[in-house]
């Protein structure tokens, strides 16, 4: 099993989507909000403080709705996700409810989000899985 592979299960795919698609289109949109940091700029912005900290540390992650997600991020922000999935702005900001906390979660293995992910909005996705499954 390959490393995307590992990381798309660890997301789940039980319900037949193309979750290494979605993961994609989700980083590629977040590279282009200004990368990890910045994202996680908004959130805090956006008072969404509390879960975002839950996702980086090392107890369980709370779940977040779409609904705060476009009220932290904005609509403008989501649609340009939209498109990258095929949907529209409730169908990405669901889907980026379902991604983003499993994806900073592993983004954060020691309760501080990788440096490499942090630094280099450029990083791709295969570069970022591979430093993920070293620790």
């Amino acid at each position: 099993m390959g490393l995307l592979d590992q990381l798309v299960g660890a997301l789940g795919n039980g319900n037949g989507r193309n979750t290494l698609g979605e993961l994609e289109a989700v980083w590629h949109w977040v590279q282009e909000q200004g990368g990890v940091e910045a994202l996680l700029q908004k959130f805090q912005q956006g008072g969404l403080g509390e879960i975002l900290a839950s996702w980086i540390g090392n107890g369980g992650n709370q779940s977040v709705s779409g609904g705060e997600l476009k009220s932290a991020l904005g609509e403008e922000a989501l649609q340009s996700l939209a498109q990258k999935l095929g949907t529209d702005v409730n169908g990405a900001s669901g889907t980026l409810a379902e991604l983003l906390p499993q994806l900073i979660d592993r983004l954060s293995p020691q309760g501080e989000i990788h440096p490499q992910a942090a630094q280099n909005n450029q990083l791709d996705l295969a570069s970022l899985v591979g430093q993920l499954f070293k620790r």
